[in-house]
């Protein structure tokens, strides 16, 4: 089994779990909606790309992973000034301690990513926002998130070992759950 069979097969029941908490319906329902859940990403964004890129090391392949500009950039043009936005409470940060757990975390976050693009075609129809006027973040990659995919894909593979297919697996695990908690308090991990 390859690292990302592992991923897809271990993570599963903790990718099924969070996508059930994520209410789609709800986060699309009101523009106060829509913004409160994209402080949300915010403060985990926040939290999660400093922490990650220092173990990463690799500023070339982390940087246009980075979703934090994307993210106050939305938040800006649905009302928030640079000061509000740069006060919103972030996450405390998921106690990543490797390179390992750093790929785990962000294999969460790129797969996000991927569904993103669901997710931008809801707000567009429910409340009209489009990547220019508040869904920059859903829309990150634009045409390039099968290119920025594979790129991470392949960046995994050449790094597989034993050890770091279950360290990453693990991390992987426990960022879906930080990830659920701190984007849906109410929900259960």
């Amino acid at each position: 089994m390859t690292l990302l069979e592992r991923l897809k097969s271990q993570t599963r029941p903790a990718h099924d779990a969070i996508e059930a908490a994520l209410d789609l319906e709800r986060m699309t329902a009101s523009p106060r909606e829509y913004r409160a859940t994209l402080e949300r990403f915010y403060g985990f964004h926040a939290a999660f790309e400093p922490e990650a890129g220092a173990l990463i090391r690799d500023e070339a392949f982390f940087a246009p992973r980075r979703k934090t500009a994307l993210l106050a950039r939305d938040l800006e043009a649905l009302g928030l000034c640079r000061a509000q936005v740069e006060r919103l409470p972030r996450h405390g940060g998921l106690g990543l301690a490797t390179r390992a757990d750093a790929y785990g975390a962000l294999y969460v976050v790129e797969g996000s990513t991927l569904g993103g693009a669901i997710v931008a075609r809801r707000v567009e129809r429910a409340l009209g926002y489009e990547a220019a006027s508040g869904a920059a973040y859903f829309r990150s990659y634009g045409p390039g998130v099968g290119p920025m995919w594979k790129t991470f894909q392949a960046r995994l593979a050449s790094l597989s070992s034993p050890a770091f297919d279950e360290a990453v697996t693990a991390a992987a695990i426990r960022t879906f759950a930080a990830m659920q908690d701190w984007l849906c308090e109410e929900c259960p991990a």
